[in-house]
Order: C-alpha cells, then sequence, then structure tokens
C-alpha cells in the first residue's frame, strides 16, 4: 500500500477509537476512489442498511452475537449503512445515529483498464480495509448500544414514533434495495399504548395508530426484527 492509502488506514483505526462530532450526519468513512485521486468515483451505494436498536430491550449475549452477526452478512460493497439506538429513559434522549457509512463499488473493468498498473494494488488493498474497517464501525456501535440496553417494565418507550422519526430517511434514500433491521421487543410504553400491561385490543389500537398518525412508509424497505416478545 502506497503512503498516501497508508494514511487513509490509519485514519480509518484513528476514527474507529474516537467520537464522531458529525456521526450520522456524513459519511463516517473516507473515500478509496478520493484517495487515490481517481477522476472517477464510486456509483451511489445499491444498498441500504438501517440498524434501528431498542436501548429499553436487553438481550441475552447469544441474540447480541445475532444481531452483529445479521449485521455482518448484510454489510458488502456498494452498502450504505446506519446505525442508531433510540429510548426516552435518559435525560430526554430519544433518538441517536451514531454511525454512517458508505463502503464503495469496486471499480468496473473499463475503470481499471484506465488506471495506471501501478495505482492498482493500493487501490485494492485500500478497498479491502475499507471493508474491514465498515464492518468493525458498525459492529462497534452496535454492540455499544446493546451492551449499555436496560429495561424494566414500566420503562417508556416510544417504539412507533421512532419507527416514524427514521421512515422518511429510509424512503427517500435512492438505494435499490433498502432494509430495516430492528431490534426490539415490540413493548410500546408510551401515552399511545402499554404493551406490558397486556390489556388492548390489537384493532383498536392500530386504528389509533392511524388516527395519530403513527404508521410510517418505508418506501417499500424490507424489515427485519429481532428481539420481539422478549421481556425485560
Amino acid at each position: 500500500m502506497n503512503k498516501r492509502l497508508s494514511a487513509l488506514a490509519g485514519m480509518l483505526l484513528l476514527m474507529l477509537g474516537l467520537p464522531c462530532a458529525h456521526a450520522g450526519l456524513v459519511n463516517d468513512i473516507p473515500s478509496c476512489y478520493a484517495a487515490s485521486h481517481f477522476t472517477f468515483s464510486s456509483p451511489p451505494p445499491d444498498r441500504l442498511l438501517y440498524v434501528l436498536i431498542d436501548q429499553a430491550a436487553p438481550l441475552s449475549p447469544a441474540l447480541q452475537k445475532s444481531v452483529i452477526d445479521n449485521i455482518n452478512h448484510a454489510l458488502g460493497p456498494a452498502t450504505k449503512f446506519v446505525v442508531a439506538e433510540f429510548s426516552r429513559t435518559s435525560n430526554n434522549h430519544y433518538l441517536q445515529v451514531l454511525h454512517t457509512g458508505i463502503i464503495e463499488s469496486p471499480m468496473t473493468p473499463s475503470e481499471r483498464s484506465n488506471v495506471p498498473v501501478n495505482a492498482l494494488g493500493g487501490f485494492d488493498n485500500c478497498m479491502r480495509d475499507q471493508a474491514f474497517f465498515a464492518m468493525h464501525m458498525a459492529d462497534t456501535a452496535a454492540q455499544q448500544i446493546l451492551q449499555s440496553a436496560t429495561g424494566t417494565p414500566n420503562q417508556p418507550n416510544d417504539i412507533l414514533l421512532a419507527l416514524k422519526t427514521v421512515a422518511p430517511v429510509i424512503a427517500q434514500d435512492p438505494a435499490r434495495q433498502k432494509v430495516l433491521f430492528l431490534v426490539s421487543n415490540g413493548f410500546e410504553n408510551s401515552s399511545f399504548a402499554h404493551f406490558a400491561s397486556g390489556t388492548f385490543n390489537p384493532e383498536q389500537m392500530l386504528q389509533q395508530a392511524r388516527t395519530q398518525g403513527l404508521l410510517a412508509n418505508f418506501g417499500g424497505a424490507q424489515v427485519f426484527v429481532l428481539g420481539a416478545g422478549i421481556t425485560p
């Protein structure tokens, strides 16, 4: 790896160890195309993985591992990922994005044929480093949320509002394939509903959600839920 791309790898390592003031607002992973000073860039990500973790739903070590395994399985080239948490239990903290990152697409054969041979090795190494650091960044952010999760039966938790908040971001993303990976037990405990009480009418609550505008539109995204029904 040449000195410039080696410096990029070092910067990625540094970023993984420090909190980012702009986390979630911009791509937290530097571009290998930009570092190589190519006249072209990677196309926009083809896939979006939005990981939304409920801090009010602590999981067993086995389920925490399952969360990380699913994230790693979903990450790959041409993928944008977002790792976010939600909870209303401490200092009015509600929803926060820890990291947004993009794993770039590899060069096309025609692009490679127009790049000097001595630049290809460094770029390929950088792309491998980028994929590794992206996965490590996503894993570390998710583990941070999972390990700090706490929950009690009466803990306030606005799950529907959290989903309503992130839905426009997912729906408006230009990626062709979109996935929302929700980690939550699904126990809404807000002014809208108290699932933990066990005394509710599903049809009535669904109608109330419609009336209050709490049903989210994810723009055709696939939605996967891990942890549904698990009590604190």
